[in-house]
């Protein structure tokens, strides 16, 4: 994976912005819900730059990439999800991947995003259509999978996660996915919030709990990098007496590169490697779709790596 430069930034910079992307676990209202925050405002930056999005393309994707994340924390380990919405609105649909260890890729079916014209509000629920929510969990080495599904409900995909606890699992959870961008156009905060009630909890405690959650302003403007997330919580949530158990990284990773793309080109068929090297055109240009990284190859490469004189 190549990660596009972000501007005015220097190496310094870079590390501890990334530092500061986290995710934190916690329990609050006696041990009656478990809760999941997190920063992730450099992680969205790294993806809006590396997938070149507009406004509304780095809302939705960024609000997928919190969503899979906060999903993905309560995997065991070597765990990975993968959320996919797939739609009849211009979006068309998206596919997000998120593990165990924080680290997020995915990408938008459309990007850019057909318009006939630009919406006056930052609403992106008439995007989707008609469609469908999946999350996948995959474990054992990624050889064992579990599909659940559900119809899309309002097209705001905090919503429609929560919606999808509640009629596959059966839990009842709140998701607070929070995406800020500048004037400019630039994506300067990411923050989200996971609720979710433990066996056994009062459905009233978690009631109290959304309501209060319900309450917090723009969640990717109060929560930023420089605030500490205990205090954070003890701000917003003190009633219910949050207790944070551990914090991990999250970051915009893909594991792609180019000798994978070699071993992928490696396996094409005798025919389809003779097309290429009669028709090019060169170089050959190899894309990922999860991060956007391309990686080029000339006529020699291929023909080393095809075995041809």
């Amino acid at each position: 994976m190549i990660k596009q430069p972000i501007p005015g930034d220097d190496k310094k910079a870079m590390l501890i912005a990334r530092s500061r992307d986290r995710r934190y676990h916690f329990v609050m209202a006696g041990g009656a819900v478990r809760g999941v925050l997190i920063h992730g405002s450099r992680m969205l930056r790294e993806m809006q730059l590396n997938h070149n999005l507009g406004v509304l393309e780095s809302i939705i994707l960024g609000q997928a990439y919190l969503g899979s994340a906060l999903i993905a924390s309560g995997l065991k380990e070597d765990g990975l999800i993968q959320l996919k919405v797939e739609c009849g609105g211009p979006l068309r649909g998206l596919s997000v991947e998120a593990d165990s260890h924080g680290t997020v890729r995915g990408f938008l079916m459309e990007n850019p995003i057909p318009l006939e014209k630009v919406p006056e509000t930052l609403d992106t629920s008439f995007l989707f259509g008609p469609g469908f929510l999946s999350v996948t969990r995959f474990s054992g080495e990624l050889k064992n999978a579990f599909t659940g599904q559900v119809e899309l409900k309002t097209g705001r995909l905090g919503e429609d996660l929560a919606y999808y606890y509640k009629e596959s699992e059966q839990i009842q959870t709140v998701f607070n996915l929070s995406v800020h961008l500048e004037k400019n156009g630039d994506l300067s905060g990411g923050a989200a919030l996971f609720l979710q009630a433990m066996p056994g909890a009062d459905e009233q405690v978690l009631e109290m709990v959304q309501d209060a959650a319900l309450e917090i302003p723009s969640l990717s403007r109060v929560f930023t990098a420089e605030r500490d997330a205990g205090e954070f919580l003890n701000a917003y949530l003190s009633d219910f007496q949050p207790d944070i158990l551990d914090e991990k990284r999250v970051e915009f990773m893909c594991g792609c590169s180019k000798p994978r793309f070699e071993k992928f080109l490696a396996n094409l068929s005798p025919s389809e490697q003779d097309e290429i090297l009669e028709n090019g055109p060169f170089p050959v240009l190899t894309t990922c779709h999860n991060c956007n990284t391309s990686y080029d190859f000339s006529r020699n490469e291929l023909a080393s790596l095809f075995k041809r004189g």
